[in-house]
């Protein structure tokens, strides 16, 4: 696991678009973020375990929304949160969304990173992280951690931009404003997706 972490830290230094500071800075928050989850799944933790094992991490993370544990049919199993405990025993393979990410996990377990969700009235806009815990060269579970998307709005300067675009695998995922003709571009290869991101100053 800390070989695929040091090749994000890689790829983000080695980045076409090191130059350009949203990408810069999102490449940043995220390798941070996937740092904190590795450091979780590490210590493969159990539905018995997992609100412990999470808390210093939860704890000393600006937007922290929840985070989960996961078993391999992609049934949520614990929740950090006590608030979200009816989600337990929820099977994640409902999610249309997520059925490609569910198929790559299968296929070759590995960090993921997923697009800014929508929000509901009932559910702020967030963002989804996922990492395996492997034992044995075996997925054994996976630890999910979802942060508000106004954070890393934040962390990557694209709050302050008159107008922005995120799309994710080709859709747009999140934006604000209207582009204009001389928009800057960014296009970014995160854990297991690519973000493009297009934005106004």
């Amino acid at each position: 696991m800390k070989r695929v972490v040091i090749s994000i830290l890689l790829l983000a230094a080695l980045c076409a678009n090191a130059a350009d500071p949203v990408g810069t800075a999102t490449e940043t928050y995220f390798a941070g973020l996937f740092a904190k989850l590795e450091s979780v799944a590490m210590q493969k933790p159990t539905a018995e375990n997992f609100r412990d094992v999470m808390k210093p991490v939860a704890e000393s993370l600006d937007g922290f929304y929840d985070a989960t544990l996961i078993d391999t049919n992609y049934v949520i199993r614990q929740t950090y949160l006590k608030r979200n405990a009816l989600a337990r025993g929820f099977s994640l393979r409902k999610v249309d969304q997520l059925s490609v990410f569910w198929a790559q996990m299968d296929e070759t377990p590995a960090p993921q990173l997923s697009e800014p969700g929508h929000g509901s009235l009932l559910q702020p806009h967030l963002i989804s992280m996922r990492y395996p815990v492997i034992t044995n060269g075996k997925l054994e579970s996976v630890v999910s951690l979802l942060v508000r998307t106004e954070t890393f709005l934040e962390a990557a300067g694209l709050d302050k931009c008159r107008a922005y675009k995120i799309i994710c695998r080709g859709q747009p995922a999140e934006e604000k404003g209207i582009l204009s003709k001389h928009f800057r571009e960014t296009r970014l290869q995160l854990p297991s997706t690519e973000w493009v991101i297009q934005y106004d100053p």
